[in-house]
């Protein structure tokens, strides 16, 4: 009777809870209801209860680490008893979970099984979606091209009348993105349009985020041009925290705090006034009291800058300042705390008069931005508005198309009009026939006359219906082609995103391998590189190292162009590191430099080949080691010479013929010069793409810029500045081509003192 009695009270508690969570969906419950719920669990049996229980609890704990305990329980046990509707729901949440604390990488496995499930159930809503957690995801890891693209699916699956919350999270989401690459005038657009859409919905929780992402654009723009948004970028986190205390958003209550705690802090450094200060704390004792409640730390970086401020107000200059040293040497530290932290250095330095640390963080702010957000996210927008112009061209010759079909809708009705006309003309004469036949019907001559009125009339109806059979022919025909057409429209945009992402990767890709103008200029003393590809990437590079005091400088031209000649520079550049790192330093030489890099090619090149007479790819190059300790050039090339100028006489070391390349001459040595350098030397190496320019004409075609004028402006030049001569090239080359196409890839590599 015992275990009867247990058994009927476990399953009246069971049934209980279920009436309480059915009864009270929208009603937040304590931690301590939640408990009481999740203690009843281990005795469950595996049903469709338990995991509507597991899924509620996931879904209304605060503490994140319990958020994920349950989140992961309920997805395995939906999964194993097919209940696809709950793993869709909780895929969402794991995935939210893992975006929201930092682990990106983890996410998109989850939202993409998601959205497979509601893409089954034509669940569009949904699936955008789980389409804008990925995109969250992919610009978590720094991928912004493929961020994007999600985000642009998510936003076509959406109907702009009635989805305007969903509209407005991705707005909201692509916004953050362009704070992440501080652009913020794009971010206040598109949070904008994310603040009109929750307003016109009503959307608190929304709206609440909204005005906190606001706020961060302001404070963050107001640091980074040194405008006064501060004061304007408070009201709104102050507005944001109002909201989000209302329904209890506590990780966005977080953020909010954190923010308003760093506002409150600039303002007392500008005015001295110490309520600001009390203000300050209390936001961050505010803030930082939630984070230990529910266990989530992913803003810790921005309570640390706060908290070394509130160290540097209180007195201890050198504690503050060690704090955000520290974190400034994190590499891996997100964009928008980095630039939250150097902003607090910056004030750091104003609040002690550090004017020399002022400028150098000043500097290498600057360095950073120049090198990493500005261009890559240009290169985004530019690729992006390219795209948008495509297709207002082919909405254009949609319209032209419509326009056709208006013609022909309005030639239809004409049609129909003479038809009309010429019936009730027909009828017409019908009666008069009759009744002129009925008074004159022994008028045997004008009856013929009438029998022949008749027909004519009998083969104009019939030639209108055949004009009328050719007009339906070729409405069907216009109809054909405008879907031809956006069919071709639909392939050739996805064609254009393909190769413009493919070319920007390629890009990239190259210009991170070889050496920057300033890595060149901290090795040579002075040098100048002129590098102009012919595409978005190059078949031609340079390359640029020093080892135990021996500088190596190279020029070389790959086959081809675009991509395929970059994809060969690419690895004769990573080739070239290799061999200088395990090089003999005391016999080394150019030639053997050649050697080897033929070796790497060739192999390369013919791995698992069988018939090696197709390969034709490979390069030409110039290699100089320069030994200053001893004033000696060491030089050899492949089909590249070698110039020196020395008071306006030109020297030339010619190359030996042969390629680094699949060839029958693969054996053949390469000759070492061994070239002693004397004061005033200047030594320049470059390929063929400027000599080879068509420009001018002579007898009436278009001829080459040629080695002879080179030679020519080289010795005129000679004695100017290394950006000076770079200048110089590069004018006349353009006035040589005129309007003529650039012909091939240019690179050329001048030293002037080594």
């Amino acid at each position: 009777m015992s275990i009867w009695k247990t058994t009927m009270a476990f399953a009246l508690t069971v049934m209980m809870t279920f009436c309480h969570i059915t009864a009270h969906a929208e009603k937040m419950l304590s931690d301590r209801e939640l408990d009481s719920i999740a203690a009843l669990l281990p005795n469950m049996p595996e049903n469709k209860k338990k995991v509507e229980t597991l899924y509620y609890i996931s879904r209304h704990y605060q503490v994140m680490d319990t958020i994920i305990k349950y989140s992961l329980e309920t997805y395995f046990l939906a999964k194993r008893l097919g209940y696809s509707e709950y793993v869709a729901s909780i895929c969402s949440i794991i995935g939210w979970y893992y975006n929201t604390t930092g682990k990106f990488a983890l996410a998109p496995k989850y939202f993409k099984e998601a959205e497979d499930i509601f893409i089954e159930k034509d669940d569009k809503i949904n699936q955008a979606m789980m389409l804008s957690g990925c995109g969250d995801a992919y610009i978590g890891m720094g991928r912004f091209e493929q961020g994007v693209e999600y985000k642009m699916q998510a936003l076509s699956l959406f109907d702009p009348k009635y989805d305007l919350a969903s509209t407005a999270l991705i707005y909201r989401t692509i916004g953050l993105s362009c704070n992440q690459f501080q652009q913020y005038k794009p971010a206040m657009e598109y949070l904008d349009k994310a603040l009109k859409y929750d307003l016109e919905v009503q959307n608190a929780r929304g709206t609440g985020r909204d005005y906190y992402y606001i706020g961060l654009t302001l404070m963050l723009s107001a640091s980074n041009n040194g405008t006064s948004n501060n004061q304007l970028a408070k009201e709104y986190l102050l507005h944001a925290l109002q909201l989000q205390e209302k329904i209890n958003d506590k990780i966005f209550i977080i953020k909010t705090c954190g923010l308003i705690a760093l506002i409150y802090n600039d303002m007392h450094i500008a005015t001295q006034n110490w309520e600001y200060a009390d203000s300050s704390y209390y936001y961050y004792k505010k803030g930082e009291n939630i984070s230990e409640q529910i266990r989530y730390y992913e803003e810790n970086d921005i309570y640390q800058i706060a908290r070394a401020e509130h160290t540097m107000l209180s007195g201890n200059y050198i504690k503050a300042m060690q704090t955000l040293q520290q974190k400034i040497e994190q590499t891996t530290l997100p964009s928008i705390p980095l630039h939250l932290l150097n902003h607090a250095a910056k004030q750091c330095f104003l609040y002690t008069q550090n004017y020399k640390g002022l400028f150098e963080l000043t500097q290498r702010i600057n360095r950073a931005r120049n090198q990493v957000y500005i261009s890559e996210f240009d290169i985004q927008f530019s690729k992006y508005n390219k795209r948008i112009e495509f297709e207002n061209q082919i909405k254009s010759m949609e319209k032209y198309s419509d326009s056709r079909s208006q013609l022909f809708e309005s030639t239809k009705i004409r049609l129909h009009i003479i038809v009309f006309v010429v019936g009730w003309f027909f009828i017409f004469i019908a009666a008069i026939t009759y009744v002129f036949v009925r008074q004159h019907i022994k008028n045997k001559q004008y009856n013929i006359i009438l029998q022949n009125q008749t027909a004519e009339i009998k083969a104009t109806n019939e030639e209108l219906n055949a004009l009328l059979a050719e007009s339906q022919l070729q409405s069907e025909l216009i109809t054909e082609q405008t879907m031809e057409m956006k069919r071709q429209r639909n392939k050739l945009a996805s064609i254009n995103l393909r190769i413009v992402i493919n070319l920007d990767i390629a890009s990239r890709f190259q210009t991170s391998l070889m050496p920057s103008q300033e890595t060149v200029n901290k090795i040579f003393k002075k040098t100048f590189v002129l590098w102009r590809p012919l595409e978005e990437v190059s078949g031609d590079f340079y390359w640029v190292t020093e080892v135990d005091g021996f500088k190596f400088i190279a020029v070389a031209d790959c086959t081809g162009h675009g991509i395929p000649g970059a994809s060969l520079s690419m690895l004769g550049i990573s080739f070239l590191n290799s061999i200088v790192a395990r090089i003999d330093l005391h016999h080394i030489n150019a030639a053997e430099v050649l050697t080897k890099l033929r070796y790497r090619i060739t192999e390369s090149l013919t791995r698992g080949s069988v018939n090696n007479e197709d390969i034709h790819d490979g390069m030409d190059i110039a290699v100089c080691i320069f030994d200053t300790q001893n004033s000696k050039l060491s030089y050899a090339g492949a089909y590249r010479p070698l110039w020196i100028v020395n008071n306006g006489q030109l020297t030339e070391y010619k190359p030996d013929k042969i390629p680094i390349a699949v060839d029958k001459d693969r054996n053949s040595e390469f000759t070492n010069n061994e070239i002693p350098l004397q004061q005033g030397d200047r030594v320049y190496i470059f390929s063929d793409g400027i000599t080879d320019q068509f420009g001018e004409r002579e007898n009436g075609k278009l001829s080459k810029f040629k080695p002879k004028r080179l030679r020519e402006l080289l010795c005129n030049i000679y004695d100017l500045a290394p950006e000076q001569q770079m200048r110089k090239i590069e004018t006349t080359i353009d006035q040589w081509r005129g309007d003529s196409e650039q012909t091939d890839d240019i690179t050329v590599i001048g030293v002037i003192e080594a």
